[in-house]
């Protein structure tokens, strides 16, 4: 393997667990938005059941009922609040962006895989540095459009860990297309 290559299969690997990384982000957006949702389905059922029901159910005098009432308009603020916080935190506008840097990582690899295994045979030496160059300026450009990564540092190992899992499964999955992969994910 030559320099230019090394140095393009590094930018590869490199883009790789970044997209490991925004999957992971994508995912965590997604599960606490979907959280939220369903928070506040279910509180704003709620509150409707006792707003409606709850002078039925509860045996309240004058004040009671004037309490019982202020208790179910401070609940509904705040369910209006849970329900705003999507707009406040940004979480579908910071999944849309993860998917999006995903996206852009994986034509980038694949654009990678395909000079490094393609395109490299035909190029003379200037041609190559000149592409390793676009290639670096390339990965440059998409780490600046990407979203800040919001991931502690135990998260990041985890997922290099487990992508680095991923290709060594994926090697003796190809010498062994009837290996059993939970089995060998586990042995490691």
């Amino acid at each position: 393997m030559t320099d230019i290559e090394h140095v393009i299969k590094d930018l590869e690997r490199k883009a790789n667990i970044s997209r490991e990384i925004h999957i992971y982000s994508s995912k965590k957006c997604r599960k606490w938005g979907n959280l939220i949702l369903i928070l506040t389905i279910g509180f704003t059922m709620v509150i409707t059941f006792f707003s409606l029901a709850g002078p039925l159910l509860f045996q309240l005098g004058e004040n009671g009922r004037i309490i019982f009432g202020i208790i179910i308009a401070i609940a509904g603020l705040l369910i209006l609040i849970l329900s705003i916080s999507d707009r406040i935190f940004g979480l579908n506008e910071r999944y849309s962006a993860h998917i999006q840097g995903v996206n852009l990582l994986t034509d980038f690899i694949r654009e990678c895989h395909q000079f490094r295994h393609t395109e490299i045979k035909t190029l003379d030496e200037e041609k190559k540095l000149m592409t390793l160059r676009s290639f670096q300026d390339k990965y440059s450009q998409i780490h600046q459009l990407l979203p800040l990564d919001d991931i502690s540092d135990i998260e990041f190992l985890k997922i290099k860990q487990n992508y680095y899992l991923k290709v060594e499964v994926s090697k003796k999955l190809d010498d062994d297309p009837h290996l059993n992969v939970e089995e060998a994910i586990k042995s490691h």
